[in-house]
């Protein structure tokens, strides 16, 4: 990355979080973005230069499975840092955003400070080890969805 601010879009519909993640952002250094649904954020992908989304999954509208599959198919990903985020963690739920190319998968409630750590980690890694990094995580939520684990 470069020496100028991370560019991170906070997509999710409730207006109080997409706040408090972009505060806890800025205060890391970062410029953020917001959009409510799936449909703003691949709006604004399409237009900005993002290093980082991060993306509820569940929305009104475009929900955040369906705009990061179209992040992958519009191969957005290698370049772009996901986090996903769910008010449900399972291991199949991880796994999913996690097999279609999230690169982190967060349970609501979260420490919105952490995730600026999160994002600057995964940000300054090269794609290739964020790559590898993704299917350690994928292959930690095969494991525990075998081991009957329910919870990420």
């Amino acid at each position: 990355m470069s020496t100028s601010a991370a560019r991170v879009l906070v997509v999710d519909d409730d207006p109080d979080i997409r706040t408090i993640v972009g505060l806890n952002l800025t205060l890391a250094g970062m410029e953020i973005g917001e959009a409510a649904n799936g449909e703003e954020a691949l709006e604004q992908v399409a237009a900005g230069e993002w290093d980082a989304v991060i993306l509820d999954l569940a929305m009104p509208q475009t929900d955040g499975m369906t705009a990061l599959r179209r992040l992958r198919d519009e191969n957005r990903l290698e370049n772009l840092v996901v986090v996903v985020l769910s008010a449900t963690s399972t291991p199949a739920r991880a796994m999913e955003g996690l097999q279609i190319g999230a690169h982190a998968h967060l349970t609501k409630p979260f420490s919105p400070a952490a995730v600026a750590g999160i994002i600057q980690e995964l940000i300054d890694l090269e794609p290739a080890a964020r790559e590898e990094r993704r299917k350690s995580m994928l292959e930690r939520a095969s494991q525990m969805e075998r081991l009957g684990m329910t919870t990420v």
